[in-house]
């Protein structure tokens, strides 16, 4: 248990600009990501899809955030830092995509629209599962959700299988770091739990 808490506690967000060189072995990675999947899944619909990338593509993905975040190149200040996030993105050691997969005209959908969001929530609670295994295993990494999925060459990228039935739910950047991040500090439970166990 206590193993548990401090790796929930401990993990803290770090950013792919601090990762070394040293990149983990893709055989871990893949058992993680085998592992992540045990996840709370209403109707076993599975839906997470993964792209684990290589650099080329990694590097790619950079290139198009760095455009997405540039805009139509007018403002000085969105190019700049579209460069920086280009270079940061693009010289990550290690990246996965994680996408949630809906048959949008399936019969259980046209039932049950709630899917779709049960769905997504699976996903979440995998990509939770990946953070927090990734921390086990002493690597770093970042939860991101910056739209350059919005780039019209993204899907062609990273060849994803299903434009009509997946939506980008993180870009898990993963490196490992010497950088030491504080633990967070939050605000007192009472001020968000209603509990009428309280005596």
């Amino acid at each position: 248990m206590s193993k548990l808490v401090d790796v929930i506690r401990g993990r803290r967000t770090t950013k792919p600009a601090t990762f070394s060189n040293r990149k983990p072995d893709p055989s871990l990675i893949r058992e993680l990501i085998d592992i992540a999947r045990h996840a709370p899944n209403h109707h076993r619909t599975e839906p997470a899809r993964f792209y684990l990338l290589d650099q080329e593509r990694i590097q790619k993905v950079g290139q198009l955030f760095g455009e997405t975040v540039a805009g139509n190149g007018s403002d000085p200040k969105l190019v700049e830092r579209g460069e920086k996030k280009k270079t940061e993105w693009g010289n990550a050691p290690g990246l996965l995509i994680v996408t949630c997969h809906t048959e949008q005209n399936s019969e259980l959908v046209q039932k049950k629209p709630a899917v779709i969001e049960e769905n997504y929530a699976t996903c979440c609670c995998i990509c939770q599962n990946l953070l927090l295994l990734f921390e086990q295993a002493g690597i770093s990494s970042k939860w991101s959700t910056g739209p350059v999925w919005e780039h019209k060459d993204f899907a062609k990228a990273i060849g994803l299988a299903s434009v009509q039935n997946e939506r980008v739910v993180a870009l898990l950047f993963y490196g490992y770091s010497e950088q030491i991040i504080q633990h967070r500090t939050l605000t007192p439970l009472a001020n968000h739990l209603k509990d009428y166990l309280e005596t």
